[in-house]
């Protein structure tokens, strides 16, 4: 069993090194700054009150880049950005390229990174539906899945949502101490970085990771209050958004959440260009 993990986390990081995968991985950089710039820049419409703003998530995104013009070029450009992303993430958690290392730190990170992967290839899937004009799940579909199947289980399904709820919490204020410490920018080539960029990229950091906290702390306490009162509601980015939008202040916190979401499609480009992919 050791001799096969060993060949697969061997095998891993020769396919990361590979020319084509660094540069189907810095693309994907670029398809998910697009998919978070897309969901920021319409909420920010629906904060400033302009008819074309929405709540959404990713799949809601592809959703209205489908509509636009060349919608369906810019969706197979997604689903090649999301696979070599998707595939990059996977690669990436096997083959430990952030150094996370093999205590169960180190595990449970390359498990977000792989992950992440998954992720992105159901968002790769979602495009290819929305192409051929298939059936695609709504919004927060996938999470509400996920209670729904867990209340169906006594007492242990109860117990795992708030495990979940927990655990995304916690990921949220360590997204928020990754920002403000600047932690993100290690797997940067933080040497080829100076000037306007350098501090560009750390204003950016502050508020994506400050944004992603915010939702990912709501997120976690969706799955919390699913545990507790056993209904299922919507769960996800979108929820999130709405959550906020209808608090006291609800229009200025839309517009803090959506700005940190465009922060982060921005902060997307430059990790295309500067983060370190093997």
């Amino acid at each position: 069993m050791a001799s096969t993990a060993e060949k697969s986390f061997e095998a891993a990081e020769a396919a990361v090194r590979r020319p084509f995968v660094m540069k189907a991985a810095r693309f994907g950089f670029v398809a998910k700054g697009v998919l978070f710039i897309v969901i920021g820049a319409l909420a920010i419409m629906l904060a400033v009150g302009l008819p074309e703003g929405r709540l959404t998530d990713a799949s809601g995104a592809l959703g209205v880049i489908a509509k636009q013009p060349f919608g369906r070029i810019l969706l197979l450009a997604f689903i090649v950005g999301a696979t070599g992303h998707a595939v990059w993430n996977i690669l990436r958690g096997i083959a430990d390229v952030d150094d996370a290392g093999r205590g169960w730190r180190g595990y449970i990170t390359r498990g977000f990174a792989v992950a992440t992967g998954v992720v992105y290839i159901a968002l790769a899937l979602t495009a290819l539906e929305k192409i051929l004009a298939l059936r695609v799940a709504q919004a927060g579909d996938a999470q509400e899945a996920v209670v729904t199947v867990l209340l169906s289980i006594p007492v242990l399904g109860t117990v795992l949502l708030y495990l979940i709820g927990l655990g995304v919490i916690g990921a949220g204020f360590y997204e928020c101490y990754v920002g403000f410490t600047g932690k993100y920018r290690e797997n940067y080539r933080a040497w080829e970085i100076s000037g306007l960029h350098l501090w560009l990229i750390t204003i950016l950091g502050v508020l994506a990771f400050s944004a992603r906290a915010v939702i990912l702390v709501m997120i976690g306490y969706f799955f919390l209050t699913a545990g507790w009162t056993g209904l299922k509601d919507s769960i996800g980015l979108d929820a999130a958004l709405y959550a906020l939008s209808v608090r006291s202040y609800g229009r200025v916190l839309l517009f803090a959440a959506a700005s940190g979401l465009i922060a982060h499609g921005i902060l997307a480009f430059y990790e295309a260009k500067y983060r370190r992919i093997c």
